[in-house]
C-alpha cells in the first residue's frame, strides 16, 4: 500500500493543478477556486465545500478564497447556486436550466438549482484547523443566511425538512430512488434523463418561480441525504456562533435539534428498518423505498441505539452496502443495482469518496472505532490503487468511465489517523 505521506503529497498537487484564478468581466469580479476536474471547468457548490475542507490543512489561506468566492455570488434572498460559470463559455449555453428570475447581467453565469448544503460544515472544520475567528465573523451571517433561504422557500409544508426540486440538486443525479417520484418503477435510466429533460422544460417556462414548481409537484423530494447535510450545517453553524453570540447560537441549535428530530420522525421505515426518502405528489406523501447510499446519512446524526444498530448492519452487510470495495451507492441486492462504471449512469451502485467520508465521521462520532478505521483504510486502499477518482465499481474499485484526478475526493485524506 501506498505511503500515506504520499498520497497527501499527490491530494494536495490534484487540488493545486486545478485551481481558476482571475477577474470574471461577467460578474465583475475576482474569484478562486479549484475545479472538480480538467474538464468540470466551473465552480460546483458541494465540490468547493469539499475542497475547501481539504486545503484547511495545509494551504488555508485557500480554502478561504474558496468558500468566500462561493458566498460571493450569493443572492439577496440568500440563494447560492449549484454552479457558477466564472467564464462563461459558448458550450455553456446548452444548459437549460438558467437562473431567470435575477437580473439578466448575472443570470446566464449562475444556476437556478442548489446543492447539498455542505457549507456550515466547512466552515465549522476551516476553524478547528485555523482557530480564525476573523474569517469567522466575517462570513457566518452569509452562511446562515443560505440556510434561512432553505427553511423559508424550501419548505413548502413548514415540517423542518428541506424539498429539493430536481434529482440534481441532491448532487446524486440519477440515484434509482429518483426514479419513483417520475412513476419509473422498471428503474430504467434513460426513462428517468427524458422526465428529467421534459421537467426542465416546464420550470424554464415558468421562470423557475417555486410556487408553480410545488404546486405541480412533479418532482418534490424530502431527501435523507440533503436534509441530514441541512441539519449537521446547521449544528455547525450554531457551535461557531457560541464563540461570540449565544442567542444565535441557541436559536439556531434549536433548530438543527428540530431538523434531527423529523428525519427520526418522518424517514424511519419500521418494517425495512433504515431510512427513506418521501416524495410529494398532489398532496399526499410517498416513501422512496429503495435502499440508497442516502438511507445510511442519519448514522451521522444524533438517533435512538436500536436505529443506530439496524443501519451498521446494513453498512456491514456485504449482500447490502458492504461491498469488496465499499460503500456501494445502491444496496446490492435492489433490482436497480447498476449499471456502473460503464456508462455516465453513476450514483446507481458506484462507490464514492465523498460519501465514505460522511459515514466514516459518523461511525467515529458513535464511537465505533473499529469499523471506522476499517471503512477509512478500505477508503485510503481504494485511491492509492486506483488514483482520486470521480467514483469506483463497488465490486473491482475499477474507474470506468469516471472523471480522473476528481477534486472532491482528496478528502480521502481526511480519513489518516495523524
Amino acid at each position: 500500500m501506498e505511503d500515506y505521506s504520499s498520497l497527501k503529497e499527490r491530494a494536495i498537487s490534484i487540488l493545486k493543478a486545478n485551481i481558476k484564478e482571475g477577474y470574471s468581466k461577467g460578474l465583475r469580479k475576482k474569484y478562486f477556486y479549484v475545479s472538480p476536474d480538467r474538464i468540470h471547468y466551473h465552480q460546483w457548490f458541494w465540490d468547493s465545500c469539499f475542497h475547501s475542507i481539504v486545503m484547511a490543512n495545509v494551504h488555508p489561506d485557500y480554502a478561504k478564497r474558496e468558500l468566500e468566492t462561493l458566498l460571493s455570488v450569493q443572492q439577496e434572498d440568500g440563494f447560492i447556486p449549484h454552479i457558477i460559470f466564472w467564464r462563461w463559455r459558448i458550450r455553456d449555453r446548452f444548459q437549460k436550466w438558467w437562473k431567470k428570475e435575477v437580473n439578466e447581467k448575472i443570470s446566464r453565469y449562475i444556476t437556478t438549482e442548489i446543492q447539498p448544503p455542505v457549507i456550515g460544515l466547512s466552515l465549522l472544520l476551516i476553524y478547528e484547523k485555523t482557530g480564525d475567528l476573523e474569517f469567522i465573523k466575517r462570513n457566518i451571517d452569509r452562511v446562515e443566511k443560505f440556510y434561512n433561504y432553505l427553511a423559508e422557500k424550501r419548505d413548502p409544508d413548514k415540517d423542518y425538512l428541506v424539498s429539493i426540486i430536481t434529482p440534481m440538486e441532491s448532487g446524486m443525479d440519477l440515484s434509482p430512488q429518483y426514479d419513483l417520484p417520475f412513476e419509473n418503477f422498471e428503474h430504467d435510466p434513460e426513462l428517468t434523463k427524458k422526465k428529467i429533460t421534459e421537467m426542465l422544460k416546464k420550470y424554464k417556462k415558468w421562470g423557475w418561480n417555486l410556487d408553480k414548481i410545488f404546486n405541480a409537484s412533479i418532482f418534490d423530494v424530502e431527501d435523507v441525504a440533503y436534509n441530514t447535510i441541512y441539519c449537521l450545517g446547521l449544528y455547525a453553524v450554531s457551535e461557531l456562533y457560541s464563540h461570540f453570540d449565544r442567542e444565535k447560537a441557541e436559536r439556531i441549535g434549536e433548530r438543527a435539534t428540530l431538523v434531527n428530530s423529523k428525519i427520526i420522525e418522518k424517514f424511519w421505515d419500521e418494517e425495512e428498518k433504515i431510512y427513506f426518502s418521501i416524495s410529494h405528489k398532489d398532496g399526499k406523501e410517498y416513501s422512496m423505498k429503495v435502499k440508497t447510499i442516502s438511507s445510511l446519512f442519519p448514522l451521522t446524526l444524533e438517533l435512538p441505539p436500536e436505529h443506530l444498530t439496524h443501519l451498521i448492519n446494513h453498512l456491514t452487510n456485504e449482500k447490502e452496502f458492504y461491498s469488496p470495495y465499499p460503500v456501494a451507492s445502491v444496496s446490492m441486492d435492489e433490482p436497480s443495482f447498476g449499471p456502473l462504471t460503464n456508462t455516465r449512469y453513476i450514483w446507481r451502485g458506484t462507490s464514492w469518496i465523498n460519501t465514505n467520508w460522511f459515514l466514516a465521521r459518523g461511525l467515529q462520532k458513535h464511537g465505533h472505532n473499529d469499523l471506522y478505521e476499517e471503512l477509512s483504510k478500505k477508503t485510503l486502499e481504494l485511491v492509492s490503487k486506483f488514483g482520486f477518482s470521480e467514483y469506483y465499481d463497488p465490486l473491482n474499485g475499477k474507474c470506468g468511465m469516471a472523471m480522473r484526478n476528481f477534486g472532491w475526493s482528496t478528502i480521502a485524506i481526511e480519513l489518516i489517523d495523524d
